[in-house]
């Protein structure tokens, strides 16, 4: 029995014995059981010590540690393994090129990871200080970081397959004027997309107004971006129409105030003495207001039922629901003074004078 065993662990399988095969395999086992063990123990150790201080050093080496995969400690734990028998030579290839795709891969994700953390905090800082403009840049910018963080990738592994780099890039640089003629809009909308990050047309939380359709900008994306409109739908336009637009931008950095124009008609019937007020009373309603500038309040027309007075002034609020309710105050404010002074509003009327013939 114990002769048919040492024969049996002896027995060659691809040039090397069950016993080699069974040390390979119970080693692979033991190494990654031993690496989770050592990533448990070494992300609790930086978890607790991160709060215990102010540095952020210490909570981004917790983060790495967390975001290693098992498959990499799987495949790491093999390609020691390995070296431990005499693999044939094209099964170790085979292992070391598995092997450098996942540590590839392990990296790129460690290398987003780490970009997002740093666009993430000077996101905050940004929005802090309300600078929406730099949070849309650095939204973009972090789009286009993992692409090219994913292409890099994407190359790597391609070289390490053994795909000659060298002529793919030249085939797509002749590929590509093709390539860029059938995707003409989607291009478009990229360079669109660059363009509303350097030039900063908009940024996130503008409410902003594009032909007959308004809204809070909520994402800025590579192709289009998303508005969500009064009413709660979500307005999906692409970025090169939105810079082709006439767009009306009502942010507080770009409007401080809003102008205001009320026409108000009184009846053809006022005295003299109330018309001649009317300017006065206008003036000395915006006047006490705190949250209005007076402009202008004058006499404007001779209208077919009415005698109209412009009133003009600015609304010292960009938020568009104190302009609302201010302009309501003062509209309100309007209508008490005037009944007061007994000046009558005029609606449309017509007059008709009934001749009797026989009447003389």
């Amino acid at each position: 029995m114990l002769e048919t065993f040492n024969n049996l662990i002896k027995t060659e399988f691809l040039d090397n014995t069950l016993m080699d095969w069974g040390l390979f395999v119970f080693s692979s086992i033991g190494l990654f059981i031993l690496g989770k063990i050592f990533q448990s123990i070494l992300y609790k150790n930086l978890s607790a010590l991160s709060k215990k201080t102010a540095t952020k050093i210490d909570d981004y080496l917790s983060t790495s540690v967390k975001s290693v995969s098992g498959i990499f400690i799987l495949f790491l734990a093999i390609f020691i393994s390995s070296n431990l028998i005499n693999l044939d030579e094209k099964i170790n290839s085979r292992i070391s090129q598995f092997f450098l795709l996942i540590l590839f891969w392990q990296l790129t994700k460690w290398a987003i990871m780490i970009a997002n953390l740093a666009f993430e905090k000077y996101k905050n800082n940004r929005e802090s200080d309300n600078d929406m403009h730099s949070v849309t840049a650095i939204t973009g910018l972090s789009k286009l970081a993992k692409f090219l963080i994913w292409s890099l990738f994407l190359l790597l592994a391609l070289d390490n397959i053994g795909v000659d780099i060298t002529a793919l890039v030249a085939g797509l640089g002749i590929g590509g004027l093709a390539i860029a003629l059938a995707a003409q809009s989607i291009l478009g909308d990229l360079f669109a997309s660059l363009t509303i990050m350097i030039d900063k047309p908009i940024a996130l939380g503008d409410y902003i107004v594009v032909d007959n359709y308004m809204g809070t900008v909520k994402s800025i994306g590579i192709k289009s971006t998303k508005i969500e409109s009064i009413s709660g739908e979500e307005i999906i336009i692409s970025n090169s129409d939105l810079l082709n637009s006439r767009l009306r931008n009502y942010h507080q950095s770009r409007m401080q105030k809003r102008r205001t124009t009320i026409m108000i008609g009184v009846v053809y019937n006022t005295s003299y003495e109330k018309l001649n007020s009317i300017q006065s009373l206008l003036t000395e309603i915006v006047n006490t207001s705190e949250s209005t500038e007076f402009i202008r309040a004058s006499m404007v027309d001779f209208a077919d039922f009415s005698l109209n007075f412009e009133l003009v002034y600015n609304v010292l609020s960009s938020d568009y629901s104190d302009f609302i309710e201010i302009n309501h105050k003062i509209r309100l404010k309007i209508f008490e003074k005037f009944s007061k002074e007994e000046i009558d509003f005029a609606f449309p009327t017509r007059t008709i004078h009934v001749h009797n013939e026989g009447e003389k």
